[in-house]
């Protein structure tokens, strides 16, 4: 599904998908194999697995400058997204998911989707990680 979700003024996305709404207000929606675009729909917060920001979209992070990027693939149920955790020198991955919010970044990425008839592959720059709707992370070794 592709749209535009609405942020109040001033609010990063990474802060307002972490906020707790029941529904996120999109508009100009399109849905696979649909001619026609949805100009409203309210979607449900647990329907979502992952957000791609838009180009134009204050994203609210914190900057680990001074951090590791730690090589993780997140599993889900028919997909997976592949990329990097910056976090903190010092902090395990393993730390970071425990104490994490709901949604979380990950850069660099490479999505995979087990889509019928053909599965496809896709690179983001970044991608907000909706952690209650993957079944695990997995650390992957540097290559």
């Amino acid at each position: 599904m592709i749209g535009t979700i609405h942020l109040p003024g001033g609010v990063g996305l990474l802060p307002f998908l972490n906020g707790g709404e029941a529904f996120f207000r999109m508009t100009n929606v399109s849905l696979p194999e649909q001619p026609r675009t949805i100009p409203f729909l309210a979607l449900q917060r647990k329907a979502v697995l992952i957000v791609v920001p838009g180009e134009e979209t204050l994203l609210g992070l914190d900057e680990h400058s001074q951090g590791v990027r730690h090589e993780v693939a997140c599993l889900f149920n028919g997909g997976l997204v592949m990329g990097t955790l910056p976090l903190p020198k010092g902090i395990r991955v393993s730390d970071e998911l425990m104490q994490s919010e709901e949604f979380f970044a990950i850069e660099d990425c490479t999505l995979g989707i087990d889509a019928s008839p053909e599965p496809t592959m896709e690179a983001e720059e970044l991608v907000f990680v909706h952690a209650a709707e993957m079944f695990g992370v997995a650390e992957l070794e540097p290559e």
